[in-house]
C-alpha cells in the first residue's frame, strides 16, 4: 500500500486476508494495558479501524463498550462477523472521505492496532479520528515504533517522525511498552 500500486486500501489488504496471514495476537499484557487506560464502556460507542478477525474488537465489546468495528478488506470482515457474532462489523475504508456508514456521530473510544503505520495519510486520518472521538473519550493504538539505536527499522516499525505526528495536539499521551510494542492511549 505505501508503494503507491494499490488503488484501494482493499486492493492492497484484501489478498493479504484472503492468503491466511495472520498477526499479533493480544496478550495479557496488552489486554491488561487496554483495560488500565479505556477502563469500562458502560454502554458507550467504540470504533475498532482496521479490525482485521476481530479480536481487539471483542476485548473492547467485554470491557461494556458497543462496538463498531471497521476494515475494508470483504475477507476480513465476513471473518471477524464469523467469529465475533456480537460485534457490528461493516465493510469500510476509515481512509476514505466518506464515513456515513458509521452508525455514530461520536465514539467515547477509538482503537486502531497494527494499522496506523500503513495509513499513508496519516494527518488527514488523525483529523478524522478527531473528528468522530466525543468529549472525553480515548484514541488507542498498538503499534511498534522504531528505536534508531536498534539498527534498521522492521517494516512494521512505525518511524520517529509519524509517532511524533501521532501523538502532537493531544493533551494527554499515555503510553505504555510491551517490549518494544507501544499502546499509546490519547486524550484530546
Amino acid at each position: 500500500m505505501t508503494d503507491g500500486t494499490a488503488s484501494t486500501a482493499a486492493d492492497y489488504w484484501e489478498p493479504v486476508w484472503r492468503s491466511g496471514r495472520r498477526y499479533r495476537t493480544i496478550d495479557d499484557q496488552e489486554a491488561g494495558a487496554l483495560r488500565r487506560q479505556v477502563g469500562a464502556g458502560a454502554g458507550r460507542p467504540a470504533l475498532d479501524v482496521g479490525c482485521g478477525l476481530g479480536e481487539l474488537a471483542a476485548r473492547v465489546h467485554r470491557l461494556g463498550y458497543r462496538v463498531t468495528a471497521v476494515d475494508c478488506a470483504p475477507t476480513a470482515v465476513a471473518q471477524a462477523r464469523r467469529r465475533h457474532p456480537e460485534l457490528d462489523v461493516r465493510e469500510l475504508d476509515f481512509t476514505a472521505r466518506d464515513l456515513s456508514g458509521l452508525p455514530h456521530p461520536a465514539y467515547a473510544l477509538i482503537t486502531c492496532r497494527l494499522v496506523y503505520r500503513w495509513i499513508p495519510d496519516k494527518a488527514a486520518f488523525l483529523a478524522r479520528v478527531r473528528a468522530l472521538l466525543a468529549p472525553g473519550g480515548v484514541f488507542w493504538v498498538g503499534t511498534s515504533i522504531h528505536d534508531p539505536s536498534r539498527g534498521e527499522p522492521h517494516p512494521w516499525e512505525l518511524a520517529p517522525a509519524d509517532a511524533e505526528l501521532l501523538t502532537a495536539d493531544w493533551s494527554r499521551v499515555d503510553v505504555e511498552d510491551l517490549d518494544g510494542y507501544q499502546c499509546l492511549a490519547l486524550r484530546p
